[in-house]
């Protein structure tokens, strides 16, 4: 059986491969609207949870909210997000895309799309099951030692 800092080595390995070949594919993208990958993801979420808050936003991408806050200040400046005060309650901050915000998502989100479309053809169920499943545990995986860190 493989010994444990075997597979730590790659799982994380492979962690950051995926994440790096994401950037990496979209590259174009991101430099054409100056944004990084997690911008991207932070745009993303916002487009599919319009008012929401920076907490939320924190949550969902597992940050913290002052990291937020300021990748969220960038992407102002940047004329893609729109941060107002919610009428009820002045202490809190809704997120939602700007117009630019909005047509940068569906670019790149589109994007996307025509890749998997084109890759995943080349695959037949079993894979594809396989691909899914392999992520699905690997995420479970993370998310636990996630919640044991946020425990301490």
């Amino acid at each position: 059986h493989m010994d444990i800092s075997l597979y730590e080595q790659q799982v994380e390995e492979l962690n950051r491969k995926l994440t790096f070949q994401r950037s990496r594919y979209l590259k174009e993208e991101y430099e054409h609207y100056r944004i990084t990958d997690m911008q991207y993801s932070v745009l993303s979420y916002i487009q599919q949870h319009p008012c929401t808050t920076i907490g939320s936003v924190a949550k969902a991408l597992h940050t913290d909210a002052g990291n937020m806050s300021a990748l969220c200040k960038k992407l102002e400046h940047s004329g893609y997000l729109i941060r107002k005060k919610r009428e009820q309650d002045e202490r809190i901050v809704e997120l939602c895309t700007s117009q630019s915000g909005a047509l940068c998502v569906q670019t790149i989100s589109r994007k996307i799309q025509q890749h998997y479309e084109e890759q995943w053809k080349q695959y037949n169920y079993k894979d594809k099951e396989i691909i899914v499943k392999g992520l699905e545990k690997l995420n479970q995986f993370l998310d636990a030692i996630m919640r044991k860190e946020n425990m301490r």
